[in-house]
């Protein structure tokens, strides 16, 4: 069962239950009175077509068009600090992810759309030998950088200019 397929538990849940039936969650954070816990759903469709002259000798030039749809769910939980639901929000979207057309003289492929943001690993697939390898990112606000679990979540393709990695410097 998907995350769009699953309902909403109600208030008063205990954890144990929620995790039973959603699994384990993508983000998790404290909060003022216990801690949140988000589940993402993501279906991105990707629709393309290329054509080459190669079969008329004409090896030279290729053309693209593509375009992207991006269906997703998101739910945040709320926890107390006895373990039980305090309250949920669920959001749900279904969009025109972009698109475009490419025109390539010479040889190669041209990608026309982009969803790399959203399909990239999630920061617990690195955790471990992998941030011994190399320096950790500094962060101006580092008591809300989503990826510490300390003090807020927020949703992959969030936009780099806006929400909680705003101050971050590289």
């Amino acid at each position: 069962m998907s995350l769009a397929e699953a309902e909403v538990p109600e208030k008063g849940t205990p954890l144990g239950a929620v995790l039973l039936k959603l699994g384990p969650p993508m983000r998790l954070s404290s909060s003022d009175n216990g801690y949140l816990m988000a589940w993402e759903y993501w279906h991105i469709r990707e629709d393309s077509v290329g054509i080459s002259l190669g079969a008329l000798g004409a090896e030279f030039l290729t053309a693209d068009w593509g375009e992207m749809r991006v269906k997703g769910n998101f739910l945040l939980l709320s926890f107390d600090e006895q373990h039980r639901l305090s309250a949920a929000a669920q959001s749900e979207w279904d969009n025109y992810g972009g698109g475009g057309k490419g025109i390539q003289p010479l040889f190669g492929f041209v990608s026309v759309v982009d969803a790399d943001d959203l399909t990239a690993p999630m920061p617990q697939h690195e955790w471990g030998a992998g941030l011994l390898q190399r320096r950790l990112p500094v962060a101006l606000n580092r008591n809300s950088n989503p990826d510490m679990g300390q003090a807020g979540l927020q949703q992959r393709g969030t936009p780099g200019a806006a929400g909680q990695r705003a101050l971050e410097m590289h």
